[in-house]
């Protein structure tokens, strides 16, 4: 049985499939699968602000900062003082951020670049809760703000 799926097994790798070596027969040399040095714990992917992985070449995403914040959502003026944002990088972010705690005003936005330049905005339209799961649909960035219709989504 153990010939068998050893035959089958080099026969995928496109070797060719012979009885295993007797005892007469040196083993084969094969190349170290790692490097002979003491091996170091493998270190869980990082994760984004996304939820997505990061690879371990890529740079490690900005920091965020205290900015001056401004958020108004269907006319109404949630958000316009200082604040956490945490930007994504690519000119995406979150506004608002709850890194630090939840904030005295804690509705939050988040804009997440499009390939075209416009921005896809969502934000929690109820302040308790800590995901910005509500559309605000397309936004285009006027000077510091991602705007349309319903939302104005500011940093400065």
């Amino acid at each position: 049985m153990a010939t068998l799926i050893l035959s089958a097994a080099t026969a995928a790798c496109g070797q060719e499939t012979s009885a295993p070596n007797s005892a007469a027969d040196p083993p084969p040399q094969q190349a170290p699968l790692a490097p002979t040095s003491s091996p170091t714990p493998a270190q869980p992917p990082a994760k984004t602000d996304a939820g997505h992985e990061a690879s371990a070449s890529a740079p490690a995403p900005p920091a965020s900062s205290r900015r001056k914040c401004y958020l108004a959502v269907d006319a109404k003026v949630l958000v316009d003082e200082p604040c956490l944002v945490f930007p994504f990088g690519d000119g995406g972010y979150t506004l608002n951020a709850w890194s630090e705690g939840k904030p005295k005003n804690s509705h939050f936005a988040v804009v997440v670049l499009n390939a075209d330049g416009s921005g896809a905005a969502t934000w929690n339209a109820d302040p308790d809760d800590d995901k910005a799961g509500d559309p605000l649909g397309t936004v285009r960035l006027r000077g510091d703000c991602w705007v349309n219709d319903r939302a104005r989504i500011c940093v400065s």
